[in-house]
């Protein structure tokens, strides 16, 4: 009978000491089940955030350059449009994912002549005409830094168009060196053309298109800027 008991009791040990032992780790296995679930969070799918974003110069937090490479994504965009106050616009374009020819510091489309902080903003229209529903503008922001102006040049500098055309040209500064692009105060650009033949209009801004002649030949445009000025050739053709 003695041996019975002690056989009972060895048995109860067997049976109780397994579970004494895991109900004291059980907070340590809850305690890592809890921080693997850190690394499986659902997706962000709230409805009123938008899809769209913009950078500057790769997030960079400055540039010298008032034309900086903007970064762009939409998913169902086929135009876009650029400001500088989220207000004044530039005319609709093609959508690209890249851009580089807002001038962040020229004093038009919302934008503030000189140095300091500057914003971009972006919209987005799609094949249908509908565009971007969303309750706050895209934009981002970035320090710009104002270059002292070297020299002007005209874009495209030669051309070769039939009588039958017109193209626009556009006026564009640079530092020492040329990296940066440098803005110029659109109303103190002006445009020549030689011996008065053609059609320039405007002609004062940074950007200006010229209509020949009904005469092949070649032709020579001006643009001016304080005194500075450069020039580009156009050949025209039947």
């Amino acid at each position: 009978m003695k041996n019975s008991s002690i056989k009972i009791t060895i048995l109860y040990i067997i049976l109780i000491f397994p579970l004494v032992f895991y109900s004291g780790c059980s907070s340590i296995f809850t305690d890592i089940s809890h921080d693997d679930s850190e690394y499986n969070q659902p997706a962000n799918d709230n409805p009123n955030l938008s899809p769209d974003w913009i950078t500057i110069e790769n997030d960079q937090e400055t540039t010298k350059d008032c034309t900086p490479t903007l970064t762009i994504f939409s998913e169902d965009a086929a135009y876009m449009s650029f400001s500088g106050d989220g207000n004044n616009w530039t005319e609709w374009m093609p959508y690209h994912s890249s851009y580089t020819e807002f001038n962040i510091a020229s004093g038009l489309y919302g934008t503030i002549f000189g140095s300091g902080e500057k914003y971009v903003y972006v919209r987005f229209k799609d094949t249908e005409g509908n565009l971007s529903q969303f309750d706050e503008l895209t934009f981002d922001s970035i320090d710009y830094k104002m270059q002292d102006l070297y020299f002007i040049k005209i874009v495209p500098q030669s051309v070769t168009i039939s009588i039958s055309d017109s193209i626009t040209f556009n006026a564009h500064a640079y530092d020492f060196g040329g990296k940066n692009e440098v803005p110029m105060e659109d109303s103190k650009v002006t445009w020549t053309k030689s011996c008065d033949v053609g059609k320039l209009s405007p002609t004062f801004g940074l950007s200006t298109t010229y209509t020949p002649p009904a005469i092949v030949g070649e032709r020579n445009i001006t643009a001016h800027y304080k005194n500075l000025s450069t020039g580009a050739i156009i050949s025209i053709i039947q």
